[in-house]
């Protein structure tokens, strides 16, 4: 039932969509006939969408939210527990460590007797930054508090650092603390790395061997980068009751946490604070727009706040995109073609979308997003640019769209 509702909203989406234009570039007909989109079509079509909603701030994020209890070495307890909400609950038998932000409420409590005057350290060094500086240039690093958690789905203890490295993502800009799962999450690999922590494979590729599948190094067998892959088409792993389809491991994670660890199901749009208020992604662009016209002078802390609400925005829109950019980076000669085509059947070829699909420097995607990106009117556009685009792309394949109705029907 629910993969019915997901294709029709999918496609009811599409036909009610503003002004599609065909594309006829060759080789997206050709890939097209094919079937080379017969199942990517849907992540297209879901990222369009979420992409509007976000555009908006009504695109929700949802999860589960769990308090978990403090324990030193020999697990005697802490009076307090931290609070943690969590996207993707099916990969917790991959969390190998958490992550406090110096910020938190607990921070300057959270050390034993050998670790005390290096957490210390650590909070005073992060406090002599500007909160700005400490979003724009975390780094990876952080110390080690001597401290744990139980892991909410295996009871193992896993070490407890402080890091500010993860501020700017969602789950910590709403608890100050982060569940790590180094395996499928970018910077909790590099932090891992870094501080010799494990690595847990849990999510895999149904079809081995594909340029979609987890990428290992040759000689050491190690995963050479976090696996986000094709996550609908992914299957748990190494997750003991939870191994076997993603969608229903995601349904059983969520029962057993709720029963066993009083969890509870979390969801909020992706909307950003800013004042005593909370705007959309449009909204503030809407303000920026006023203030720039009216030539308003902002303070200092008021230019502060408004980086670090925009941080926030990037790294929120690059998480909803991510899959998209790994697919799109597979197949760069085809999609810097089509965004061309499509930018010009719209006569906008001074969309950052087209500067973006030419560049070829070698720099991360989200580097050069980061650089490029510097205002909410400049995210705004691009999400909008996102949007047409990616309706002329689907609508340019209808192979897979006519798949996609026989999905529907069967």
């Amino acid at each position: 039932m629910k993969k019915f509702t997901l294709l029709s909203c999918l496609i009811l989406s599409m036909n009610h969509s503003s002004y599609p234009i065909k594309l006829n570039n060759q080789l997206l007909k050709v890939a097209d006939e094919g079937g080379l989109f017969n199942r990517g079509i849907i992540d297209i079509l879901k990222v369009r969408e979420k992409i509007k909603l976000f555009l908006f701030g009504k695109l929700i994020w949802s999860g589960a939210e769990l308090n978990i209890t403090i324990v030193d070495k020999n697990q005697n307890s802490f009076d307090k527990k931290l609070n943690f909400i969590i996207k993707r609950p099916e990969t917790l038998f991959g969390a190998t460590f958490v992550v406090i932000s110096s910020n938190h409420s607990f921070a300057q409590n959270l050390y034993t007797p050998e670790t005390k005057s290096i957490v210390e350290a650590f909070l005073q060094k992060s406090k002599d930054k500007r909160l700005v500086d400490r979003y724009d240039l975390a780094e990876i690093n952080g110390v080690n508090t001597g401290l744990f958690v139980k892991n909410p789905m295996t009871n193992e203890l896993i070490p407890l650092f402080i890091s500010d490295y993860i501020l700017e993502d969602y789950d910590t800009r709403a608890t100050h603390a982060h569940i790590a799962v180094p395996a499928h999450n970018q910077k909790d690999f590099e932090f891992a790395k870094a501080y010799k922590l494990p690595i847990k494979l849990v999510v895999d590729s149904i079809e081995q061997g594909r340029s979609s599948s987890p990428q290992f190094h040759k000689n050491s067998k190690e995963l050479s980068m976090a696996y986000q892959g094709e996550y609908d088409d992914c299957i748990i792993v190494n997750s003991d009751f939870l191994n076997g389809s993603i969608q229903s491991a995601h349904q059983k994670a969520l029962e057993f946490l709720t029963k066993n660890a009083q969890a509870q199901e979390y969801k909020k749009p992706y909307v950003y604070q800013l004042g005593h208020k909370q705007y959309s992604l449009k909204e503030l662009q809407m303000i920026e727009s006023t203030f720039l016209k009216e030539n308003k002078v902002l303070s200092q802390a008021q230019k502060e706040q408004f980086q670090i609400v925009l941080i926030q925005a990037r790294a929120d829109f690059l998480t909803i995109v991510e899959q998209f950019l790994i697919n799109a980076k597979e197949a760069k000669e085809l999609m810097t073609e089509i965004v061309a085509e499509s930018c010009k059947a719209r006569q906008n070829l001074d969309a950052y979308i087209f500067k973006w699909a030419q560049i070829n420097t070698g720099e991360p995607e989200k580097t050069i997003f980061k650089r490029d990106i510097n205002s909410f009117i400049s995210l705004s556009i691009f999400c909008s640019e996102l949007i047409d685009f990616l309706e002329d792309f689907a609508s340019s394949c209808p192979v897979a769209l006519e798949n996609l109705q026989r999905l529907k029907h069967s």
